[in-house]
């Protein structure tokens, strides 16, 4: 089978198309016929070596798999030939979904969206599972509670700007200027275009001096410092961003704030419930661009240019050169 694998950590230019054996499924896995991943921050970050104590050369990359199940192994019960599904591969534990088959555990997979193609599907797992996770299992989000997202056209910002309004929360969002439309309707009340000077003000402003009851940090560097003046009460923060830099928390301490900092998990039951949300038609992917498989390299350039609206996706088609391979 194609896939796509890289010797060396380094730029886009050490991903390179190669021949592979095909996974087979074990006990309670499934063998997954790939149709469509995606390119995530994780991707970028294995492939330049910020986890090669954790990365086996030569490596796999791909945390987002739709797919068609093609074979299952011993005591599987809840696939079959031929179910089409979606999932977040085991994160740093397993070869990645840059390839025309992969092998998962069952427990994770979920059944793909109805309605959905394996494209859009792909752009979910991932970005809208750790929305999902930040604002409503660590943010614990209630209905009429006030949500900011800063970085709200961003990968994960527009699934998060989206399950906050699905949850009956007002939405806030920062963004550049001209995604402004885009984030309003996607559910954003109200957009700040975050080169302002004033940003801060204007976010304070957002709430008539109310504060935010949970903050979302997609974008990192000095964003928790320079937000926890604008919580509410008991709000909470959380961000998904690599903290390098120390931050002076000091003014979280009179709001009795809470900070929570997500790498996120897999679960099969996080992922069942965007398919109702999917389903229900509160949320939707958005795909800024899709590339074949072999142009994996160009999406990753695409990615780390930054100010993307939506998902860079990739689709694979299962060749006739490798169908025995």
């Amino acid at each position: 089978m194609r896939a796509i694998t890289f010797e060396e950590f380094g730029g886009p230019d050490v991903l390179v198309e190669r021949e592979i054996a095909r996974p087979k499924p074990g006990a309670r896995q499934v063998q997954v016929r790939v149709k469509a991943t995606s390119v995530n921050p994780l991707d970028i970050q294995t492939r330049r070596g910020d986890y090669a104590s954790t990365t086996s050369l030569p490596g796999r990359l791909g945390v987002d798999v739709a797919g068609i199940v093609e074979a299952i192994g011993q005591s599987v019960s809840t696939f079959k030939p031929g179910d089409e599904v979606f999932y977040v591969p085991r994160l740093l534990e397993n070869d990645g979904g840059y390839a025309e088959y992969h092998v998962e555990d069952e427990e994770i997979v979920a059944p793909k969206p109805a309605g959905l193609s394996f494209e859009q599907a792909a752009a979910l797992p991932l970005a809208a599972g750790t929305a999902w996770e930040c604002l409503i299992e660590r943010g614990n989000l209630r209905a009429g509670e006030r949500v900011l997202v800063h970085g709200g056209a961003g990968g994960v910002g527009v699934f998060a700007v989206q399950i906050a309004r699905a949850a009956g929360a007002f939405v806030a969002a920062t963004g550049r200027q001209e995604h402004s439309e885009f984030l309003k309707n996607l559910g954003a009340r109200t957009v700040i275009d975050y080169r302002s000077q004033d940003l801060i003000t204007q976010l304070a402003e957002t709430t008539g001096g109310q504060g935010f009851d949970v903050i979302l940090d997609t974008v990192g560097q000095d964003t928790i410092a320079r937000s926890l003046g604008l919580l509410a009460q008991f709000g909470r923060i959380v961000s998904i961003v690599d903290q390098s830099v120390p931050q002076n928390l000091l003014s979280g301490w009179e709001k009795n704030a809470s900070v929570h900092f997500v790498f996120t998990t897999q679960s099969k039951k996080r992922l069942e419930r965007l398919k109702d949300l999917v389903e229900r038609g509160l949320l939707k992917p958005e795909i800024e661009r899709t590339l074949p498989l072999s142009q994996a390299a160009e999406a990753h350039r695409l990615v780390e240019t930054g100010q993307r609206r939506g998902k860079i996706i990739l689709s694979v088609g299962t060749s006739d050169r490798s169908a025995n391979g």
